[in-house]
């Protein structure tokens, strides 16, 4: 692999932990992948190194350029994970230590969501607040120290957040699951209270490499600080591309990762290969108006970039100049699939999306919901769930009457009705079939559903997929859901051919199950990619990049924020979204306002007005 000296110099240093400081473009992961290989070139088994990544997919891809460099097969390459999946291998093998019994159940984000509805309910709370809820929660569990976030933040609106907290906890706790969140917090748990587990993997793994590492937060920091052994760390990352504190990620431990770590190295790569040297520029310009940031001074050795600034009266004005624009340079030869419409929110897209119409321009809105988020997928994931995790009341209520038959929220109620203690809905609906107190058609559905679920449970999960389909009339249903309009039918079928292939990957339910809940920090963005002109948010689009980028929406309280307008921290991550969006573009880069959005007068945003600046010194 061809490395530039920088990342030679990065790749090749051991004695201490390291940081390298990647700006937008510079070859990050070839620098962090060429780091693993080397490693492995010196002698140290790749089973002793710990490679963290923030999705399945940038993990799968670091396997496949190890075998293409090492000629190493892919299993043994078993610690190239997320920080859940690496952490949900540990925590499962020490499970009983905190009172769990194997196989574990992760619950998926329909689960979450479904059991905090019913904890609100339960608490005589409105369950339109659910979301909200959950993601206070979330952001409890990732700070490491959930009773201190709540001292802070007590209350969501009038829900005192502490009583939904443990209500859900037990929830989980009683179905003998976690959620994705607790997968961190319970292993740092294991890890912090249990010296001879702590032990056991500092010893097993002899490096820890991290990718993305200004996305980190502090349980994400505190559990890789448990796990190193003899400061051997090498941490790649951009802190000029950090946004996500509204996930709980800290930047801060990026910024003062040489105070922290005793003797740490810092490496620049300065050089992107992906921009035109006018746009880079213009990013270093934008970052420089922040305070917090590492110094580097990125360029390009690519010229002849495109950088304009646009102010419109309307939205709909916007929208239709950048139809024309579009328009203008698929004629001069530009793949639609190469340009992107990037906003701060999502709501900005629907003049954009009137335009294109109108003007016959394919698009593409990513952002989507994720693979195992759809209906189709949902459905048939939760016959499976509930017949290998017979304590899963949210997966056996999702599937009582889908397709239909006759199973309505009167009979679900009566055989909730015969519950006692922590009893099941599912062990409920065996004792009303074996009571016989359903009337004869519902003891039948009943009977019939309950038969499909003991039969396929030991099945491997494809053809527990396939029985299921087959036997519940799955297909027939869908015809009738999608209401024969065949291209929505088409899609959800080839949605369950994937599925099945996906299934067939695994030898059991639960091994499948548990792959499909640790992949929902992966979008389905990527693949949809060649459909048309991409419409994205900002941070929907980090980590992609295009030939041409319109970043529309500059207005203030829109982009920046207006809940980031308060605290300097705030606004500076405000503004390194604004480095993300103008770097994602390779050749050419529109940036524009609107003197009027959704009919209200807005003024241009401070960020134009500092791009303007740096236009009018040339960059």
């Amino acid at each position: 692999m061809q490395l530039s000296p920088q990342q030679q110099a990065a790749v090749e240093h051991i004695g201490s932990p390291a940081l390298v400081v990647a700006g937008a473009g510079s070859g990050k992961t070839r620098t962090l992948t060429a780091k693993f290989a080397h490693l492995v070139q010196s002698g140290m088994p790749p089973e002793r190194i710990l490679a963290i990544t923030f999705t399945n997919k940038a993990a799968d891809e670091m396997k496949g350029r190890l075998l293409q460099m090492t000629g190493i097969p892919l299993n043994r390459f078993p610690w190239v994970r997320t920080y859940h999946s690496a952490c949900f291998q540990i925590f499962k093998a020490h499970a009983q230590r905190l009172g769990y019994q194997l196989p574990l159940q992760v619950f998926t984000a329909y689960h979450q969501q479904k059991t905090v509805k019913e904890v609100l309910l339960a608490l005589n709370y409105d369950k339109k607040h659910a979301m909200g809820v959950l993601g206070q929660i979330s952001n409890a569990k990732n700070s490491g120290n959930p009773g201190a976030y709540f001292d802070r933040h007590p209350r969501f609106g009038i829900i005192r957040l502490i009583d939904a907290f443990e209500r859900y906890e037990t929830t989980l706790k009683t179905a003998n699951a976690v959620d994705f969140d607790n997968i961190l917090l319970l292993t740092r748990n294991l890890l912090r209270d249990h010296e001879d587990v702590r032990e056991q993997y500092r010893a097993r793994f002899d490096y820890i490499l991290c990718d993305e590492y200004q996305d980190t937060n502090d349980l994400n920091e505190e559990i890789t600080a448990l796990l190193l052994k003899d400061g051997n760390l090498f941490a790649v990352g951009d802190d000029w591309q950090s946004i996500y504190s509204f996930r709980m990620s800290n930047v801060s431990h990026f910024l003062s990762f040489k105070k922290k770590y005793s003797g740490a190295k810092i490496f620049r790569l300065e050089q992107n290969y992906r921009s035109a040297d006018e746009i880079v520029q213009l990013g270093n310009r934008i970052i420089g108006f922040n305070e917090s940031r590492m110094e580097k001074a990125c360029f390009s050795e690519k010229e002849g970039g495109v950088v304009e600034t646009h102010e419109f009266y309307t939205d709909q004005e916007e929208a239709h100049w950048v139809a024309d624009k579009i328009r203008s340079m698929v004629r001069m030869g530009v793949e639609r699939e190469k340009i992107a419409v990037l906003y701060r929110t999502k709501f900005c897209s629907l003049p954009f999306e009137q335009a294109f119409r109108k003007a016959q321009i394919p698009y593409h809105m990513m952002g989507g919901k994720g693979f195992f988020e759809r209906a189709e997928i949902l459905d048939l994931n939760c016959y499976i769930t509930a017949a290998v995790f017979d304590k899963d009341d949210t997966a056996f209520e999702r599937i009582l009457n889908t397709p239909k038959r006759g199973i309505g929220p009167g009979t679900v109620k009566k055989i909730s009705q015969m519950r006692s203690g922590d009893m099941s809905l599912q062990a409920a609906a065996r004792l009303a079939v074996s009571g016989r107190v359903l009337t004869p058609k519902l003891y039948k559905a009943l009977k019939d559903l309950l038969a499909l679920l003991d039969e396929i449970r030991d099945l491997r999960p494809d053809e527990a997929l396939r029985r299921t389909i087959a036997r519940i009339g799955y297909m027939d249903h869908l015809e009738k859901y999608t209401r024969s309009n065949a291209m929505a039918l088409t899609v959800r079928q080839e949605n369950i051919e994937q599925l099945i292939h996906a299934a067939s990957m695994k030898d059991t339910i639960v091994d499948y199950l548990e792959e499909a809940a640790l992949v929902r920090e992966d979008r389905e963005d990527e693949e949809a990619q060649g459909r048309g002109v991409n419409l994205s948010t900002v941070h929907g689009a980090k980590g992609l990049e295009f030939h041409t980028v319109f970043v529309i929406g500059c207005e203030e309280q829109l982009f920046p924020h207006w809940r980031s307008m308060e605290r300097s921290e705030d606004l500076e991550e405000e503004r390194r979204l604004m480095y993300v969006a103008v770097t994602r573009a390779e050749r050419c880069l529109y940036i524009s306002s609107a003197n009027f959005r959704k009919g209200q007068f807005n003024q241009r945003s401070r960020f134009l007005a500092e791009i303007d600046d740096v236009l009018g010194d040339g960059c």
